[in-house]
């Protein structure tokens, strides 16, 4: 069938006359204000704004599916579609291909986009004000901005005009340039002699505004009528990855949400409860469908076909239980003081919330366990490159087959990590820590994998309670090349000096006040200053009673502190195979 065509001020009429929905496969408005105004000036400039695709369908066949309505107002803090929850009176279209842009029409000029003002509170609703698109008269490059009506008014940077009046000037047929502009001088007579001075430029820009609006060329699309969705599904997926079907995560999102009438509001619902109010998270749609498909038992190999009908009502089914589980996995890495900082792979929930899905015993015992596991397979990175295979194989280690057969059931209802740490993975990962991993982890610099490490060396601290922060022992201020050229250190030393200060064995866990306190102080003068508990504070830090804690002798620091961090290390992960020289050294 050959390519149609529209205009701009027909296809806004049309979405209000309830002609134009979105089906379930198709994500939730993800364009900012500065790629809608692009868009915009796109229009005006005669760009090409691209092709569109609709799925026509009559009425009765439209109530078998789920569509969601345009979003008309958009708000940075809680915008979602609207579920259509009524019979059609009559055909409608479903946009497979499009969205993006026909959203951002719609919303600029229909409603307003409103984004949280800088510093403002997330919670203060006064935080984000309504703001419309303008255009400004002034200027030949046609800038498009979102404004608020007193921005608007007040600007010094040009005239703004509101531009969804256009749409209303396209239905008097004797609106013209010249009216409209003497209408604005008429009713802003503040700012009528800028209008007077500039009319010949603001009539050009409102004659094109009147074109390319009411321009039934412009909104180029392609009709599908009548397909069933199996069909829509491959077109959606073909027409978003160029033919090829790929394992993206938007479109087998689309995959799983087109079979499940609220699948989209729950999964976002489950998404924004785990990451919490505070956004101490960051869980995502991709590590949801992940994670589902691990719960239930499903391949996971994460393509298209993966998502059948099938494995979705699995999904569905047990939506309850896995709700259930992923926000007690949520509260238990809370516990076990993990944030979206620390957590270096979102995966490493996974299995956790396998373990609570399949009915497995919680006690202070099994906690800890619980969050070795986390350690290891986060420091030993076996999520990184292809997540399903390892996955797959840590979920292996947890089940076996039912009495029946007919499902997965845990191996043991209580968790323990030294019967689950030599379970074998694809790309030959393991969990288990020898000592060439241990010599890699104390190289570790300033981040997510040192915070983790360092909280195995201090585990009796509250992370889920109290803010603690990883801290210079010797303060990162003091290894300037001047300061260090007054103690005698120059030359190749400064850098390798600055190397080291960065890595594990410069680093300690301090409680966010404490720290703030500390901030450069001198290491020798900070122990010395707590008097009858600096051995105490030695001893908890992993430092020699007679270590000189002076800056010139921060290289014997380092390797004496080093030397001790190791062998703790080899008794936390139970590495068994300690060189005699090291022994001595101890």
């Amino acid at each position: 069938m050959a390519y149609s065509s529209l205009s701009i001020k027909q296809l806004i009429t049309d979405i209000n006359s309830n002609k134009y929905y979105l089906p379930a496969i198709q994500r939730k408005f993800v364009w900012g204000e500065g790629k809608i105004c692009r868009l915009f000036n796109s229009i005006m400039q005669d760009y090409p704004i691209g092709t569109f695709l609709f799925w026509e369908l009559d009425a009765q066949k439209a109530r078998e599916y789920t569509f969601y309505e345009f979003l008309k107002n958009y708000h940075e803090r809680d915008s979602k579609n609207q579920l259509v929850n009524y019979n059609f009176p009559s055909e409608i279209r479903g946009v497979l291909d499009g969205q993006q842009r026909i959203s951002s029409m719609y919303i600029a000029l229909q409603g307003v986009y409103c984004t949280k003002k800088k510093y403002a509170k997330t919670t203060n609703n006064s935080a984000y004000p309504e703001r419309k698109m303008y255009i400004n008269l002034l200027n030949d490059d046609y800038e498009f901005k979102f404004l608020t009506e007193k921005d608007a008014q007040n600007s010094k940077s040009g005239y703004f005009y509101l531009v969804r009046n256009i749409l209303n000037e396209l239905e008097d047929a004797d609106a013209d340039s010249d009216s409209i502009v003497d209408e604005l001088i008429e009713s802003s007579p503040s700012r009528s002699d800028l209008l007077i001075e500039n009319r010949r430029q603001a009539k050009k820009i409102i004659n094109r505004l009147l074109s390319k609006f009411d321009d039934n060329q412009l909104v180029s699309y392609f009709r599908i009528i009548n397909k069933d969705l199996d069909d829509i599904l491959d077109i959606f997926v073909r027409v978003n990855s160029g033919g090829t079907i790929l394992s993206k995560s938007d479109l087998l999102f689309s995959t799983l949400v087109a079979h499940w009438e609220n699948g989209r509001d729950e999964i976002e619902k489950l998404i924004s409860d785990m990451n919490g109010e505070d956004g101490l998270f960051s869980f995502n749609t991709d590590f949801l469908m992940r994670t589902c498909l691990f719960l239930v038992d499903a391949p996971m190999n994460f393509k298209v076909q993966t998502f059948n009908p099938t494995n979705i009502h699995k999904i569905k089914d047990n939506w309850d239980q896995i709700r259930k589980a992923l926000i007690d996995a949520a509260a238990m890495l809370r516990e076990f003081g993990f944030n979206k900082k620390r957590l270096s792979s979102n995966y490493a929930a996974t299995p956790l919330a396998y373990y609570l899905y399949k009915g497995g015993k919680v006690d202070s015992t099994t906690k800890k366990e619980l969050r070795k596991l986390i350690v290891h397979s986060l420091l030993k990175q076996v999520y990184s490159g292809q997540a399903d295979t390892a996955l797959s194989g840590l979920r292996e280690g947890f089940r076996i087959k039912s009495a029946n057969g007919n499902e997965y059931i845990l191996k043991n209802t209580s968790f323990n990590f030294s019967e689950y740490k030599h379970t074998r993975m694809s790309g030959g990962k393991k969990l288990t820590i020898d000592t060439t991993d241990i010599e890699n982890f104390l190289e570790y610099k300033k981040g997510a994998f040192s915070f983790l490490l360092l909280s195995t060396l201090y585990p009796d601290l509250k992370l889920d309670q109290i803010s603690f922060h990883q801290d210079h022992m010797h303060p990162h201020s003091k290894f300037k090349p001047s300061i260090l050229k007054e103690v005698g250190i120059d030359g190749e030393t400064i850098k390798q000096w600055q190397d080291m200060r960065d890595q594990v064995p410069n680093l300690q866990l301090l409680e966010g006040r404490e720290n703030t306190v500390k901030q450069a102080t001198d290491l020798s003068k900070w122990v010395n200053n707590k008097a009858d508990d600096s051995t105490y504070y030695r001893k908890r830090n992993y430092i020699l009673d007679e270590q000189s804690l002076e800056l010139e002798n921060f290289e014997d620091f380092f390797a004496n502190r080093k030397q001790l961090l190791r062998k703790k290390l080899y008794e936390l992960f139970d590495v068994t195979h300690i060189q005699e020289s090291f022994e001595e050294a101890v």
